[in-house]
């Protein structure tokens, strides 16, 4: 069965073979196997099937990644990891990967800055909650992120299959892979798919509708480089400190913004989460108009600096994204358990829960040690692996939608930002950012299994491992007077 130097013509013969054996054989086959060499096709080269395939590259596996566009991403605005997603790039190569990354990244950030929309201080927080998380927390330009981790990739051999659209995915006693746009037939053992929130594994692998949902609220996005004469612009230069890189988020009523400048305040990155309640269409993200944007800073009463920062923003820089909700999934496994969902396709998380990314390589990290724990049993593996990602991801997807509620009920004032300490905050509880998913799949693989092998019954929920923890959310009636009266602690538990 799988060995390293295979063809995909020699693999699919053994493949085809196996399917024509009778059932106890295909079993001896089966528990044959190990995890060395497992063909590992991964749909999506985001930082889900990326991560998934290096991790699965380093434990002797050969993972295929294919990816629609015809070369690595090296477009996109900001993107942040909190060091539960962090410390996984920083384990690689004794650490190299981690300096690469912070050395393109908001690396010498001391706070974040809550403020209003008229730029008063609210309250602030340390960017690095504790100080060993300087190495594992990145926040920076999404396409350059992407490049140092598609060049890792390359270097330790991960096999890159660009410009192939998957049409199809396969899954049959005698093929088990993707079917692409022309006509190309990709096979293995295993196939992940990691292929976002408009995943077509959704619809084709657990034949679920297109219940893509409207969230309400939609997110201008915009990445520049400064010039000089736009860092001596005296409205800008509000946000800029060529000794210290500065990380702002303003909150208001129905919208809250991030703003981050970075490397001596050369690179700027601001996001604008708004209203939104117009049809979705066919398209999520669209060219953003800045006449647009600048209604809605009218809107908020916004500071004349931000709107600056917005009139200064190249038209081609500016992307309007609708912010699309989906429930969560009751699994993300097929009726095979040998095709599995991850990432965006899995649990598409809203930006307030500030764990997206971060739960898509979480995502990647478990699944791969699953599959060397359970040496070559892909069924085994991809079960025990859901079993041990479902409640936690589950939780986290949750809770975007109180987060963004507790920013965007308030007309926050420094007044009663001071009376209602920890209201304003990025949610980072320990159980969250101190999370070590390689470490967690590896001590609680064997006892799942037991369960999965003995046939243990309950409902996903019942059989995964517990979230970890819950969440404290700020809620209260969106009228300032009657906030006042609100106790400080007034929650909501998910």
């Amino acid at each position: 069965m799988p060995f390293p130097s295979r063809s995909q013509s020699a693999y699919y013969s053994e493949y085809r073979q196996l399917g024509q054996r009778s059932p106890s054989a295909k079993t001896q086959a089966l528990h044959n196997m190990t995890h060395a060499g497992l063909r590992v096709v991964i749909v999506g080269a985001g930082f889900c099937g990326l991560t998934a395939a290096i991790e699965c590259k380093l434990k002797g596996m050969h993972p295929i990644l294919v990816e629609t566009y015809p070369t690595s991403r090296t477009q996109g605005d900001a993107l942040d990891f909190l060091p539960n997603g962090g410390r996984i790039f920083n384990s690689w190569d004794n650490g190299r990967v981690g300096k690469r990354l912070l050395s393109i990244c908001v690396n010498t950030c001391k706070y974040l800055d809550f403020l209003n929309p008229q730029e008063q201080l609210l309250c602030r927080e340390p960017w690095n909650k504790y100080p060993h998380h300087y190495e594992a927390q990145f926040a920076g330009h999404r396409g350059e992120l992407h490049e140092v981790i598609s060049d890792y990739a390359r270097e330790i051999g991960v096999e890159f299959q660009f410009g192939k659209t998957v049409v199809q995915y396969l899954d049959t006693e005698t093929e088990l892979g993707v079917l692409t746009k022309d006509g190309e037939k990709i096979l293995g053992d295993v196939v992940l798919a990691c292929d976002g929130p408009r995943s077509l594994a959704r619809s084709q692998v657990l034949g679920l509708p297109d219940n893509k949902v409207n969230s309400g609220y939609a997110i201008y996005r915009a990445y520049y480089e400064l010039s000089e004469e736009q860092q001596k612009n005296p409205l800008i230069a509000k946000y800029i400190d060529v000794n210290e890189d500065k990380a702002l988020m303003h909150v208001g009523r129905d919208m809250h913004s991030f703003v981050y400048t970075w490397r001596r305040g050369t690179h700027l990155v601001w996001v604008l989460t708004h209203k939104d309640e117009n049809d979705i269409g066919e398209s999520w993200s669209f060219p953003g108009n800045k006449a647009d944007v600048m209604h809605y800073l009218e809107q908020g009463n916004f500071s004349e600096s931000f709107k600056e920062m917005v009139r200064n923003t190249p038209d081609d820089r500016l992307v309007d994204y609708k912010l699309v909700w989906r429930d969560a999934l009751q699994t993300w496994l097929s009726p095979s358990k040998r095709i599995i969902l991850m990432g965006d396709a899995a649990h598409c998380h809203l930006p307030t829960s500030a764990q997206g990314a971060c739960q898509a390589v979480e995502d990647a990290v478990t699944f791969a040690v699953c599959l060397e724990k359970a040496a070559g049993d892909v069924p085994l593996a991809l079960q025990v692996a859901e079993r041990v990602r479902f409640n936690r991801s589950h939780t986290i997807h949750q809770s975007s939608l109180s987060n963004r509620d507790s920013y965007h009920n308030w007309t926050w004032t420094p007044e009663l930002a001071a009376r209602h300490p920890g209201a304003l905050t990025v949610p980072r509880p320990d159980w969250i950012v101190e999370f070590d998913a390689r470490k967690t799949a590896e001590e609680n693989f064997d006892q799942l299994a037991s369960d999965v092998k003995s046939g243990k019954q309950g409902t996903i929920e019942e059989l995964a491992l517990p979230a970890g923890g819950s969440f404290d959310i700020f809620q209260g009636d969106v009228d300032s007077e009657s906030a006042e009266k609100a106790a400080p602690e007034q929650t909501a538990r998910l």
